[in-house]
């Protein structure tokens, strides 16, 4: 009962704190994220994404949008002349809001935290490792959503068959899945008051009514 009672509180607070830091990330800190997403990803993607020499991210200063510069190295079609030719990078503008999925994890997560009354000193190491998981997979969703784009445009046509299909597949859950589930999976995984409302998740106990019997060695 009384865990019950635990997890309809911090899902009732999470309903009230998760809308109100998604309006409050849009409205005021979209900005100023996307600008810290940038500078995190940039060396990153420098690694996994780009090609040598070549800025991984340009963001427009006007407009805000995103320029990524992505090592494809694989063949497609000339789009005029159906003829195959080989591919070696690409670069394609993304406009921030596109971009903007990947920052907001970071105030889910600190809602989702704060429903789970975990803005302690005791549990202030436990929040800022879930801020740092949430970094990496907001990075590495970034990558994919570059990777994905640039190399699926290259083979997007006859003959990308099935594995186009999973391409798209995977960038489905890499936009439109993993910036909300992600930071939901991390606080089930770090806050005993998420992990309370689900049994299987949750810490072992004793069986109500049965008193446990500790017996001193000799």
């Amino acid at each position: 009962m009384r865990r019950a009672l635990t997890a309809g509180s911090t899902i009732a607070r999470a309903a009230v704190l998760l809308p109100a830091a998604m309006a409050a990330w849009w409205f005021l800190a979209k900005g100023p994220s996307l600008w810290l997403l940038e500078k995190l990803a940039y060396l990153p993607l420098g690694l996994l994404v780009a090609p040598a020499g070549l800025p991984p991210i340009q963001v427009a200063p006007v407009t805000g949008d995103w320029t990524f510069n992505v090592a494809v190295n694989t063949y497609g079609r000339n789009p005029q002349t159906n003829e195959a030719l080989f591919v070696s990078s690409l670069e394609f503008t993304a406009d921030q809001d596109s971009v903007a999925l990947f920052a907001c994890g970071w105030f889910a997560y600190l809602a989702l935290a704060a429903a789970a009354n975990a803005y302690t000193r005791a549990q202030a190491a436990t929040v800022a490792k879930g801020l740092a998981i949430v970094t990496a997979m907001n990075v590495l969703s970034l990558a994919a959503f570059a990777y994905i784009n640039g190399y699926g445009s290259v083979i997007n046509g006859p003959g990308g068959g099935g594995y186009l299909w999973l391409l798209k597949y995977v960038y489905h859950l890499i936009y439109l899945v993993a910036p909300f589930a992600g930071p939901f999976g991390v606080a089930l995984l770090l806050h005993p008051r998420w992990r309370a409302g689900f049994g299987f998740l949750a810490e072992g106990r004793a069986p109500a009514g049965r008193a446990q019997r500790v017996t001193a060695g000799a």
